[in-house]
């Protein structure tokens, strides 16, 4: 639901924006503004791939997991599609995700709730028997298995 609450606002947001600042910079000044992060958006999204492969190659041969590398990739990549986006907050938006530190922030954040939602999730082990009736055996045998069954345990409600 909050996704198309997003949805529906950026456009409103963005009108708002040129509203707010189109007369400060004047047509031509919007007009170039718009057209120069849309261009480095481009060439992001162009150079992207070639930066990710040659990140991903530097840490498989240095043995290290590619998880950073390709997170940070997709965040740029984000950060690309944001700036083609015409509008003054989706280009601020952009180039605040080109910085380092930023996206250094967003991924410790992102990873740790993905961390916590995953320590909530864990799985119950239920250790038990159970008897099997099967046409091939007589009636008076009985075979017993022992079985794991993995049970979710359901997620508390928070007040």
């Amino acid at each position: 639901m909050w996704i198309l609450l997003a949805i529906l606002a950026l456009p409103i947001l963005e009108i708002l924006l040129f509203v707010q600042f189109g007369p400060s910079l004047g047509v031509l000044g919007t007009l170039g503004e718009i057209l120069a992060t849309g261009a480095l958006g481009v060439l992001l999204i162009r150079l992207e791939p070639h930066r990710n492969a040659e990140q991903l190659r530097v840490a498989l041969a240095q043995e290290q997991s590619p998880a950073s590398p390709l997170a940070h990739s997709a965040l740029r990549l984000l950060a690309g599609i944001l700036l083609v986006l015409p509008g003054f907050f989706t280009d601020a938006a952009g180039l605040l995700l080109l910085l380092p530190p930023v996206r250094a922030v967003l991924l410790n954040r992102f990873f740790e709730t993905l961390r916590d939602t995953h320590l909530r999730a864990e799985s119950t082990v239920i250790d038990g028997e159970y008897e099997t009736a099967e046409p091939d055996h007589p009636a008076g045998q009985k075979q017993i298995k022992r079985a794991h069954i993995p049970a979710r345990e359901q997620p508390q409600k928070r007040d």
